[in-house]
């Protein structure tokens, strides 16, 4: 195979000469040979890559666990429906959870070559087209539809701005999209299908004005209007892609210049507050320009952002002041001038700027030259983004699905501990009735029974309690009742559109928010009477009939209230905005609707899904431990009748009654090995096995 193009915007995906026209290399979108080189030479895989795949490993590992811990609850009869449900979330939380990197920049500042730099240097070929004045034109998603299983490129006519569906719901229509298959053996056709999403096309100014894709107020240097302005072919792009790193989750988020981000509210508004990283990429020979200050200031830096989480700023292109007649203290003088000039201007600390040369790392990756690849920078920004982002990453599964099992694990442990209190003291009963009278096993009959009829007296007790918990449960679903909620989303945008002025508009958006507000806070305070019901219940149980100290599964609205107050304030920040007064009336409410309105439709439908199915099976762990202790009174009844007709019996079952403590002291080491497997703190290193040492 052909050496790769050198020059700077030269293709690293076309096949050289004597490869012909098209040249067969499916092999090397092959997970095993990720990290080859084109002459056959191995290369270092990047630390970022590295973890990559080490973090997908650990999340294998705790997949696996979880499969074992129900196969475990459904051998013994304990695998309730709550459990089942709540095992099921965490296994598809855990493989539906992404790690999204975006990629943001106004246009040429080469954020496509640092994607393929990063992420696809392993292949030995530029993926994405990032040649000399070639530009992503619309924001691109790289991730692998599991679903699918296939590769393939999702483009969506531009023409869908016009609708009012938002982009979200789009993605559910595979009719709204023009599919490209991808032929992974294929270069030519690989990189012709890639190369859709920098297609452009020229179209008369009052088409791309009612698109809203050109506005004069932002054009004062014309005029007169233009007969024909360019705009994009595409407004949104998905590409699945077999890559191993895609396969595990990652998902890449390529956004085009400022003018998109401008007018596409659901990128600034929910894409990008909701990936775990954003890049932000300058120009070395160009510094902070007025149009990249205006990105940072009213798209990257804001909401959560402002703490500088997952926040990384790259200056790259430094390869352009490389300068042969300096020597190279002076050279690196200069790239530290432009670094902190560069933190000086977006107002953040030094040490979140990446000096880079994204294509001269790419070509030092592919060349296996690593004095170049040294010079690029380029691995510290992929250490940072291993050790910060993963890192981060792993403690938040830790902190969700790990709790949740090992939650789960306990209350389990706590069940088959009382089981072996129950065995142990049934033992101790019946060998202290060797040699004991007939009168004193009448006696002990008499009193089972009592505590028997007693105890039935607290399972209708416990069934009136149930009663209640359903009529609060009928009150907090009819708060969340989404037809009602669309009668008011539909009510809200028929007074907005008739609104004639800016005034009256903010007016009715600002109604709209506090009236979703207000219902929110008086959820809130309809759950709390539900979770004191469901903790009164339990108490009741656990303290007057001995049981395992069972905790239930609490469910909170509060996070909920967080997430609808952040839109809130994001709500106040749109309404107030000057851009409500020079943006026509048509395309604003459009905006609020998609976005905000559309973020707080999703809200309210999550948490009537997730408070349905919290009190559908809150119950389920006291419902099994009620039917148990129920069981063990007539076995324990059952047992004293024929021990008081025959002694042999009660040899028999003191017998039986120690193999059953054996097994469930057994079934204690499993559950124990179970819960420190799930909170093994670090994921396996590359090499490493992945299977925790088993402990008794």
């Amino acid at each position: 195979m052909a050496d790769p193009d050198p020059r700077p915007g030269g293709s690293l995906l076309t096949p050289g000469p004597a490869a012909g026209s098209e040249t067969k290399f499916h092999y090397l979108f092959k997970e095993e040979s990720a990290g080859q080189l084109s002459g056959g030479n191995r290369m270092e895989i990047s630390r970022f890559n590295s973890k990559l795949r080490s973090y997908g490993q650990w999340k294998q590992h705790l997949s696996h666990t979880m499969n074992e811990y129900q196969r475990w609850l459904k051998k013994y009869r304990l695998l309730t429906r709550d459990s089942a449900q709540r095992i099921d979330q965490c296994r598809r939380a855990l493989a539906e959870e992404s790690l999204t990197v975006a990629f943001v920049a106004e246009f040429s500042r080469g954020k496509t070559e640092l994607i393929n730099a990063i992420f696809f240097a392993d292949y030995g070929r530029r993926l994405l087209p990032s040649a000399a004045g070639r530009t992503t034109m619309c924001p691109t998603e790289m991730f692998y539809d599991r679903q699918a299983d296939s590769a393939y490129v999702r483009l969506l006519p531009i023409e869908t701005r016009l609708q009012e569906t938002p982009l979200e719901a789009l993605k559910q229509q595979p009719e709204a999209w023009i599919q490209r298959e991808l032929d992974l053996t294929s270069a030519d056709q690989i990189e012709a299908a890639l190369g859709e999403v920098v297609q452009s096309r020229q179209v008369p100014v009052q088409e791309a004005i009612r698109l809203g894709l050109y506005d004069p107020a932002d054009n004062p240097q014309h005029e007169q209007l233009p007969e024909t302005v360019e705009i994009p072919r595409w407004r949104h792009a998905l590409i699945s892609f077999p890559h191993p790193l895609l396969k595990q989750g990652l998902v890449i988020l390529d956004t085009p210049g400022l003018n998109a981000l401008g007018s596409e509210p659901e990128l600034t508004l929910s894409m990008l507050p909701s990936a775990q990283a954003i890049l932000f990429v300058l120009a070395a020979d160009t510094g902070v320009t007025r149009s990249d200050l205006e990105m940072w200031r009213n798209h990257v830096r804001s909401g959560k952002r402002r703490r500088n989480q997952g926040l990384m700023v790259v200056l790259n292109k430094i390869d352009t002041l490389w300068d042969e007649l300096q020597d190279g203290s002076a050279i690196d003088r200069a790239i530290e001038r432009q670094c902190r000039e560069s933190a000086d201007i977006l107002g953040i600390p030094r040490s979140n700027i990446f000096p880079v040369s994204a294509h001269k790392g790419l070509l030092g990756k592919v060349k296996g030259d690593r004095e170049l690849l040294r010079r690029s920078a380029l691995p510290a920004l992929e250490e940072y983004l291993s050790r910060e982002l993963l890192d981060s990453r792993r403690e938040i599964v830790r902190d969700t699905v790990s709790a949740e099992i090992s939650h789960m694990l306990e209350s389990t442990i706590g069940i088959v501990v009382s089981k072996q209190r129950s065995i142990r003291a049934q033992l101790e009963e019946f060998r202290g009735l060797s040699g004991k009278s007939r009168e004193v096993i009448e006696h002990l009959m008499t009193r089972t029974r009592a505590e028997q009829a007693a105890y039935i007296q607290d399972v209708n007790s416990f069934n009136a309690s149930r009663d209640l918990l359903r009529e609060q449960s009928q009150r907090l679903m009819q708060m969340l009742d989404l037809e009602q909620l669309e009668q008011r989303i539909e009510a809200a945008q028929k007074e907005m559109r008739g609104a004639w002025t800016t005034r009256g508009l903010r007016r009715v958006m600002q109604a709209l928010f506090d009236e979703l507000r207000d219902d929110m806070q008086t959820l809130v305070g309809e759950s709390e009477q539900a979770r004191k019901t469901i903790r009164s219940i339990y108490r009741r149980f656990q303290s007057q009939h001995d049981f395992s100290v069972v905790q239930p599964r609490m469910f909170s609205v509060m996070r909920f209230r967080v997430e609808l107050e952040m839109l809130y304030q994001e709500a106040e920040i749109f309404r107030n905005s000057p851009v409500m007064a020079v943006t026509e009336k048509h395309f604003v409410v459009r905006r609020f609707l998609m976005s905000l309105v559309g973020r707080a439709r999703m809200i309210f439908t999550t948490a009537r899904r997730e408070v349905a199915e919290w009190l559908d099976g809150v119950l389920d762990p006291l419902s099994l431990q009620i039917e148990q202790h129920r069981e063990q009174m007539e076995t324990r009844l059952q047992d004293l009748q024929k021990i008081s007709r025959s002694r042999d019996t009660l040899e028999r079952r003191v017998a039986e009654l120690q193999k059953q403590e054996r097994a469930v002291e057994r079934q204690l080491l499993v559950l124990r090995n179970l819960y420190n497997r799930i909170n093994t703190a670090h994921p396996p290193s590359p090499g490493q096995d992945t299977k925790p040492r088993l402990v008794s």
